[in-house]
């Protein structure tokens, strides 16, 4: 698993990110024929089902959503959200543990301390349910910089 996720990165890391505008596309393209070409099925917007915390008023709700990009191969899955922004989104983190995969992908734009901060916002997740272990990855475009957090769990 970890050539793939290598080939995953390579990709990421070559992608120009001064232009924002199509930046989500083109990353979204450009891993999905990576993954076509290593043999994975892909499915882009692929829907799931997955417990959310409303952040204002902290209410607990089941949410509609879709992941950016879902890959199998054999017994493989991976999942892939990325958010043209600072820091990964709260739904994302949540669509990405919540979801039945071997590795789960983070990608942002990134900027000054985007790791700090992602990484505040997977640990307050974490801290809302019981997970099993599960690779994840974050990735942070601008800096170039991927790093695996340990330790995080999916739902039984």
């Amino acid at each position: 698993m970890g050539g793939i996720v290598d080939k995953i990165k390579e990709v990421c890391f070559s992608i120009n990110v001064e232009d924002r505008q199509g930046l989500h596309k083109e990353v979204i393209d450009k891993l999905k024929n990576v993954l076509i070409n290593e043999g994975y099925k892909v499915h882009l917007e692929y829907p799931i089902h997955f417990k959310s915390r409303i952040r204002k008023s902290g209410d607990k709700v089941i949410r509609d959503g879709n992941l950016d990009l879902f890959a199998v191969k054999d017994r493989d899955k991976i999942a892939v959200e990325f958010d043209n922004c600072v820091f990964l989104k709260f739904k994302s983190i949540e669509k990405l543990l919540q979801v039945e995969t071997n590795v789960c992908i983070g990608i942002v734009r990134g900027k000054a301390n985007t790791l700090e901060g992602s990484f505040k916002r997977i640990e307050q997740v974490k801290e809302e349910y019981v997970f099993l272990e599960k690779n994840f990855w974050l990735i942070i475009l601008m800096e170039k910089f991927s790093h695996k957090v340990g330790g995080l769990l999916s739902p039984p």
